[in-house]
């Protein structure tokens, strides 16, 4: 890795990540002529989770064209939902286009951000000792990197290969062979569908039945890509169409004890029923919670796959794995020389992954003890010029992540140009703590606090994850930076 900067000049602004964050990040700050940046990425390629995430059936779950950036359109989107590889290969042409290799570090894992406050600068840390300085940090590294992998009684004297779907392995060969996956959400629907068809046996540990719905992918013609190259207002409006038919379908759902969510999800449990051919697992697959309190899925060929002969659901929960086979609570075996973990990630650690140290010494982690908040998923006070993406209370439960990214990012750049290298910018405590007083009484208005248990709550039971409004409230909280709710103080001189 060479640090990004000369004659040891602290950089303008570093970003933390190579993501759709910390690639908007770059293309916002360059727009804006903040031109002394540098990007820092842990792995060694471009796309974050799309670089990470390469599990067979890996695709995103919401549309295409509005899963992309609004200011870099793509017209030739393969499929109503893209594929990985697409998608990856779509945020690499951003990165040429923009011409923003020469702002990149690749295999640079940032251990420790350390503001200096007798200099008002942070010190980044890297894994292989190096410091960068830098007047503002972005933190664009996203939830999806750090895979949960459960503690089972047994798992170290497991003899045949285990791996997590976010950590996939091609060269292990699943033909043939006796596959025991554990989950059933996200990656899981993803992956069966594919494992099912060439493996000897698939049994799926199931914890929690959950809502699945058809996806209504399909191929998007050579015609349908050619009107939408050559005409940029047809792919707008298209855009527009999809965003307002989630705002406007989706998020009504998501409202407690939504009338239309309930005969929603008497039609989405009809489906089911009418798809799964064994009427033994309809109970099992049938959810207990209301639509929505838990993500809902988006699937075309999950349950041809469970009605496959090979397949087998399990809703027994792993009492402990053996050398060769998994015996569940009811002491049933199951053969196993490979063991899929579709576990999720500890969505949580996405910051505490880098030990951070703001004003008076104190940590994130310090800071967050009680809870993890932030004003408006972007500032933390306690920690000037440091401004995150995708922080607490900014999923994205019914519209596009990327819309999501791109507000913070456009609000972002404003909170550093009014602060420049010369000045401080930290949200007052006070405004912080109103903000998230306010979020979670509207969290507590909607589905996702209707009493089951999801990762969208910490280990306190608090949702400090979704946004509890649609995407256009979340657009017009960003439109402007509101001065009075932060300090802007000169920074301190650097000693002699």
């Amino acid at each position: 890795m060479q640090p990004s900067q000369t004659n040891n000049e602290p950089l303008d602004v570093l970003i933390v990540g190579m993501g759709f964050s910390g690639i908007g990040a770059a293309i916002k700050l360059l727009e804006s002529d903040i031109n002394n940046i540098a990007i820092y990425e842990k792995s060694n390629g471009i796309g974050g989770t799309w670089h990470e995430n390469k599990y067979p059936g890996a695709a995103c779950d919401v549309p295409s064209h509005l899963y992309c950036y609004s200011f870099a359109p793509n017209p030739n989107w393969s499929h109503v939902y893209a594929r990985q590889a697409e998608i990856k290969a779509y945020l690499e042409k951003i990165v040429n286009n923009y011409n923003l290799m020469p702002y990149v570090n690749f295999a640079a894992e940032v251990t420790d951000l350390i503001l200096d406050e007798a200099t008002g600068i942070w010190n980044v840390h890297f894994a292989n000792k190096d410091i960068v300085k830098a007047h503002h940090v972005i933190h664009g590294g996203g939830g999806l990197h750090k895979p949960s992998i459960p503690k089972f009684k047994g798992l170290a004297d497991f003899t045949g290969e285990v791996m997590h779907t976010a950590q996939w392995r091609d060269e292990v060969d699943l033909s043939g062979k006796h596959v025991v996956l554990i989950g059933s959400a996200a990656s899981a629907i993803q992956v069966i569908p594919e494992v099912a068809k060439n493996v000897k046996t698939l049994n799926i540990f199931q914890r929690t039945p959950n809502y699945v719905i058809p996806r209504g992918d399909r191929k998007y013609t050579a015609k349908e890509q050619q009107r939408f190259a050559r005409f940029p207002w047809l792919l707008k409006l298209y855009r527009w169409f999809i965003y307002m038919r989630m705002e406007l379908i989706a998020f009504p759902i998501v409202k407690k004890n939504s009338r239309i969510g309930a005969n929603a999800a008497k039609r989405i449990n009809t489906y089911m029923q009418d798809s799964i051919k064994d009427v033994r697992l309809h109970d099992k697959l049938k959810p207990q919670y209301a639509l929505g309190c838990k993500r809902i899925l988006l699937s075309d060929d999950l349950y041809p796959a469970i009605n496959k002969d090979n397949v087998n659901l399990i809703s027994t929960p792993i009492k402990k794995i053996q050398p060769n086979h998994i015996i569940d609570e009811a002491d049933n075996n199951y053969p196993a020389d490979i063991i899929v973990m579709a576990t999720g990630f500890d969505i949580g650690k996405q910051f505490y992954s880098i030990n951070m140290l703001g004003k008076n010494g104190i940590s994130l982690r310090e800071a967050w003890s009680d809870n993890e908040t932030a004003y408006k998923g972007c500032s933390i006070s306690g920690f000037p010029n440091f401004h995150m993406v995708t922080g607490p209370n900014t999923g994205a439960g019914t519209i596009s992540h990327v819309h999501i990214i791109e507000q913070e990012l456009n609000y972002i750049v404003k909170l550093i140009k009014l602060a420049g290298a010369k000045k401080y910018i930290e949200v007052k405590q006070e405004v912080q703590q109103e903000y998230n007083v306010d979020v979670q009484a509207k969290l507590n208005n909607s589905v996702w606090s209707s009493g089951c248990s999801s990762w969208y709550l910490n280990d306190n039971g608090i949702n400090n994850t979704l946004y509890p409004e649609h995407g256009r409230s979340f657009k017009k909280l960003l439109s402007q930076v509101r001065l009075e709710d932060y300090r802007l103080d000169t920074k301190p001189k650097a000693p002699n």
